[in-house]
């Protein structure tokens, strides 16, 4: 009871007081008194504000950072659908001027028959470089046939055939060669042959042979018919007193981005010594 008593006795103290600086503050009279406490804490006030105000910065642009990780995650997103879409359509558009280009060579020459395929896989190494086209024996294809660019360049030779699927020897393969022939001069030739890293070298060549001069099929031997062309000489290495000059050639087509070829439907090889297998 007595303690009761003491809580209401300080219940009512607190309400009292707090009525009475109520009362005091509308009146005026606590002004002094708040002016003086105002001078004493400021200064604390100014060193907390310091301390936190940061932190609140901090806090306040948390936010915002996640609003602008949100929004460039999205632009990455956009971005990438932009520039794959602008891939295909590139892409798109070196098949249709490939399509274009190999109409224009079947129309030219009617003497050939040759059909058009597109390049589905590719298997390169330094010492492999073999693409899949998407014709097989179901479209007349047979091993050995030769494979052309859509602007008539040789690419190499069919070597093994599915129904529907064609593997092609490029000739840039280490196990590709042929037998080639120079345009003007003296008529010199000599074997095409792959050689690691995917480049082409004239060995065995005799005759005269100049930088620039133009590589062509011989047609001898019965695996490729005359006249293809195959590529230009960029560099001839030796001495008089090499039998057989070092002859560099360089592809006239780009085979590693053709995506479009055409096969030689007309020309049947007479002589198959193709390895088994692409």
């Amino acid at each position: 009871m007595l303690i009761l008593n003491r809580y209401s006795w300080w219940l009512g103290a607190m309400v009292g007081l707090a009525i009475l600086l109520g009362i005091a503050g509308q009146v005026g009279v606590l002004s002094p008194v708040q002016g003086a406490f105002l001078r004493v804490t400021a200064p604390f006030e100014a060193v907390l504000g310091g301390i936190f105000r940061p932190v609140a910065g901090l806090l306040s642009s948390a936010g915002e950072v996640d609003d602008l990780r949100a929004e460039n995650a999205r632009l990455r997103v956009e971005n990438e659908g932009l520039r794959n879409e602008l891939a295909q359509r590139q892409q798109d558009a070196q098949r249709i001027k490939e399509l274009e280009a190999a109409l224009g060579l079947a129309q030219g020459d009617t003497s050939q028959s040759r059909l058009a395929a597109n390049v589905v896989h590719r298997d390169s190494s330094p010492f492999t470089d073999v693409i899949t086209i998407d014709r097989g024996s179901n479209d007349g294809i047979v091993k050995g046939m030769v494979v052309t660019s859509t602007q008539g360049s040789l690419m190499g030779t069919v070597t093994r055939v599915t129904p529907t699927r064609s593997f092609v020897r490029l000739i840039t393969d280490t196990r590709s060669n042929v037998r080639a022939a120079v345009l003007g001069g003296e008529g010199a030739d000599g074997i095409l042959r792959g050689n690691p890293g995917r480049t082409l070298t004239l060995d065995m060549a005799q005759g005269d042979i100049k930088v620039g001069d133009t590589i062509v099929t011989a047609g001898l031997g019965g695996a490729f018919p005359y006249g293809i062309p195959i590529g230009t000489v960029t560099s001839v290495e030796g001495t008089t007193q090499d039998l057989f000059p070092k002859v560099r050639v360089e592809p006239l087509t780009r085979l590693g981005t053709a995506t479009t070829v055409l096969v030689l439907m007309s020309f049947v090889p007479e002589r198959l010594d193709l390895e088994a297998g692409p």
